[in-house]
């Protein structure tokens, strides 16, 4: 063999080597390319197919579905509780919490506030000042201003009155006054502290207990709520006999 036929061999062995080198460099990337769309792809697609769950707490329900859907998101109510902080048709809490992540069109599950429950004002008439204590306070509401009024003929100190009256719907935690008739002289009263009660209420019990409302004079009065007594003659503290007239000062409405 010629040395130009060995020089051309030469030549020809070492093209087939490089063909087979880049062939098989070609075959591990696109087996890199197969596994990559065919395993790691579909594991990536998972993991950021996650979103966070935002805080829905204190968010209304129609907010938070809403805001739940732009996330792909579902909103599922489980149940609703009363709570005295949060108003009635806003979210309570979720599960899952704020920041926790969750795949899209899966539920978060809310409880929604019913607000602050509703009660109705017992029947203290005829009651103890601290048995009509007692019994609001198991009812989830509070004594407010106590008026004493003397009154012939009593031998004990009895609830006669109250404001909001009877069967009125107050929410819980709310204040309930109440009118406390004393045992005392025959014709004698202690002159309540009228000042800040309603109108028409007092008026009403003044009546029923023999008293009689002489004249009522209306004043423009700045953030007092209308029919709201700010100032009465005889004065708190001074002493009154039964039959004799009462004058009552009350807010305007404008």
């Amino acid at each position: 063999m010629t040395a130009r036929a060995i020089r051309g061999y030469s030549r020809h062995v070492k093209a087939r080597r490089l063909f087979i080198r880049i062939a098989f460099l070609a075959g591990l990337f696109i087996a890199g390319i197969v596994i990559f769309n065919s395993v790691l792809m579909p594991m990536l697609v998972r993991q950021s197919s996650s979103v966070i769950v935002p805080d829905l707490r204190n968010s209304g329900e129609a907010e938070a579905k809403q805001a739940l859907a732009r996330l792909g998101l579902q909103l599922r109510v489980d149940r609703s509780d009363y709570d005295s902080q949060v108003p009635a048709g806003f979210i309570l809490s979720q599960t899952p919490d704020a920041n926790e992540s969750l795949k899209p069109g899966r539920s978060v599950v809310v409880v929604v506030s019913l607000g602050t429950r509703v009660r109705m004002v017992p029947d203290l008439r005829g009651m103890p000042q601290r048995q009509a204590r007692n019994l609001l306070q198991s009812e989830g509401l509070d004594v407010g201003r106590v008026a004493r009024v003397q009154h012939p003929g009593d031998s004990r100190e009895r609830v006669v009155a109250t404001s909001p009256p009877v069967g009125d719907e107050v929410h819980e935690g709310e204040s309930v006054d109440i009118v406390v008739s004393v045992p005392g002289g025959a014709d004698v009263y202690l002159m309540p502290d009228l000042t800040s009660q309603d109108l028409f209420f007092v008026r009403e019990r003044l009546e029923k207990m023999g008293f009689r409302v002489a004249s009522v004079r209306y004043e423009d009065r700045d953030g007092v709520y209308p029919n709201t007594i700010v100032d009465q003659r005889p004065q708190a503290g001074e002493r009154i006999r039964e039959g004799e007239s009462i004058e009552l000062v009350a807010s305007s409405s404008r």
